[in-house]
């Protein structure tokens, strides 16, 4: 269990070092290119989660056919999910590129942060096909309980990132368009070497072809559900990112560093999903069932232990982490009322996350998608509210973690009421 959930630690970390990077070199430049990072950032996020069930899609599908002796099975899932991925890569990114400009505006980003907004989204959307290409290497390493290729796929990924994005930013003088080609660099870096590895996975993924309309309706069902899982809740988190855009450039940047932070700690607690993903997806396969119950149990029981300690470390480095990510002192003011409430947080985030993962690995993914819509209409809506009502940041992140309340009580409910099965969505209620 711990073996494949370390790994999958330190390769989910990725994606929010590279947001942290970007944010620690931006915040040099000034509050109005830090809350435009923020906006931008909160929009390719929405993008990139919403396509999301190209990985959580692809590990269940991939673990259980292993489970089952079908590696076959396997290698066509994988291979229609590079064929799907890359071909809604490149439509959204040139979406993106195209309507930067109005949408920014449309989520009411005030005049300040449109421009510094605009460029850093323009250049990131380059990068889409390609993020998309790595979720879908992601989920076949994690299908068949590989997450140490990946996890040094993704390191030197991020060291060079982190190289190309001081240079490009500060000796180039690219500015914050600079932050966003070193991202697209790593990302290029990652999808390439991901894919290449992929032949060492030992999975057919030769020959399969296109994807008939069996085989496609088979991947809209599960892409469905994901996506609208996935979909609303970035959809309540860009409600309140747009809501902190209303209230003004300090605000919208001290959101930004919570966010990241937010971002960060929840990809580490999301190593025990992933794990819980593997391992409860692959035994059920096999038919393996008190297996997956047991293993479901210690993975949330680690869950609640983790969030427990990561909220005892923000709170005792609350003085000094947000320095890391900005040195505005109107900027860490404002972050100081809401932090406290943010690092208590995660001690419901991380129970959050590995029923999640227990749940997807069962494949119960209609029940993940109506409660986390309606809970992402909770959080979007406080946040809504509380820029209307003229609240703050603190208001903010109560909007968030309501939304994330909602999901716990959701998951544990569930759990507790129903019995595992083999077949079917993995989990049945019982009468």
């Amino acid at each position: 269990m711990l073996g494949l959930a370390i790994p999958a630690v330190a390769t989910l970390v990725a994606d929010p070092l590279l947001g942290l990077v970007d944010t620690a070199v931006v915040g040099r430049l000034g509050a109005a290119e830090l809350g435009a990072l923020g906006l931008a950032v909160s929009v390719l996020g929405a993008v990139s989660w919403i396509f999301n069930f190209l990985v959580f899609g692809t590990t269940s599908t991939v673990a259980r056919a292993v489970g089952a002796g079908d590696p076959e099975a396997a290698g066509r899932r994988v291979s229609h999910a590079v064929q799907v991925g890359l071909a809604i890569g490149v439509v959204v990114g040139a979406v993106l590129f195209v309507a930067a400009g109005p949408l920014l505006r449309a989520l009411g980003t005030v005049e300040e942060l449109l421009p510094p907004a605009v460029v850093y989204l323009q250049v990131r959307a380059v990068g889409v096909p390609l993020l998309l290409l790595t979720y879908v290497g992601h989920g076949a390493f994690r299908g068949v309980s590989d997450t140490r290729t990946p996890m040094g796929i993704v390191v030197a990924a991020n060291v060079v990132n982190a190289v190309l994005t001081v240079v490009l930013v500060f000796p180039v003088g690219l500015g914050i368009a600079g932050a966003a080609w070193a991202t697209v660099v790593a990302e290029a870096l990652t999808a390439g070497a991901l894919l290449l590895r992929l032949r060492r996975t030992g999975l057919p993924l030769i020959g399969h072809g296109r994807p008939d309309r069996t085989q496609l309706a088979a991947l809209v069902v599960v892409s469905r559900d994901l996506f609208l899982r996935t979909g609303g809740l970035l959809a309540g988190l860009l409600a309140v990112t747009a809501a902190a855009g209303r209230t003004g450039a300090v605000t919208a940047a001290g959101h930004q560093v919570l966010y990241q932070t937010f971002l960060l700690v929840s990809f580490l607690m999301d190593g025990f999903a992933i794990a819980a993903q593997a391992i409860v997806g692959t035994a059920l396969g096999a038919g393996r069932i008190e297996e997956a119950r047991a293993y479901g149990r210690d993975l949330v029981r680690w869950g609640v232990g983790g969030g427990a300690v990561i909220a005892a470390l923000l709170l005792a480095g609350g003085g000094v982490l947000p320095r890391l990510l900005t040195d505005d002192p109107t900027v860490l003011a404002v972050i100081a009322t809401a932090w406290w409430f943010a690092a208590l947080g995660h001690v419901v985030n991380g129970p959050v996350f590995a029923l999640d993962g227990v749940l997807m690995g069962a494949e119960d993914f209609a029940y993940l998608r109506t409660w986390t819509v309606l809970a992402a209409l909770v959080g979007g809506l406080g946040g809504q509210l509380v820029a209307t009502f003229g609240g703050g940041l603190l208001g903010l992140w109560v909007a968030v973690q309501a939304m994330m309340l909602v999901r716990l009580v959701s998951l544990v409910a569930r759990v507790r009421g129903t019995a595992w099965t083999r077949t079917g969505a993995g989990l049945v209620v019982e009468p």
